[in-house]
């Protein structure tokens, strides 16, 4: 069964370069531009992994991580990802910590590397 990912992204551009680099990895990909839309796929389905941009217009990055937290029996893993390192240093030590951090720009090689590593398959 492949593994699912969710990307939250509100940069469409941004979304589309995570999206593709997952999808030809081989995972299964959903899509959300803000946090309303997040929450719906968050309970529509079962996710393995949520990229979530932590400077989203409709919240913050931390609202996705604490929806993914309350989830039953969540075993969902979170990348907290944004250009600004002191919002990634913040969310470290913040109630709703992620599972690892990726600081824009970045290369999608490395965000394969970090959901691989979190969801414990070289796909």
């Amino acid at each position: 069964m492949k593994k699912s990912v969710l990307v939250v992204e509100d940069q469409s551009s941004q979304r589309k370069l995570m999206v593709d680099a997952l999808q030809r990895a081989g995972y299964a990909t959903f899509q959300a531009g803000d946090i309303q839309q997040a929450t719906q796929i968050m309970h529509q389905h079962k996710l393995d992994v949520v990229v979530a941009d932590m400077h989203l217009p409709s919240g913050d990055g931390s609202d996705v991580i604490r929806e993914v937290r309350k989830l039953p029996a969540s075993t969902t893993a979170v990348v907290a990802v944004s250009i600004d390192l002191a919002i990634l240093n913040q969310n470290i030590t913040s109630l709703f910590p992620a599972d690892a951090y990726l600081s824009k720009p970045f290369h999608p090689r490395e965000l394969l590397k970090i959901v691989e590593e979190l969801v414990g398959v070289s796909l």
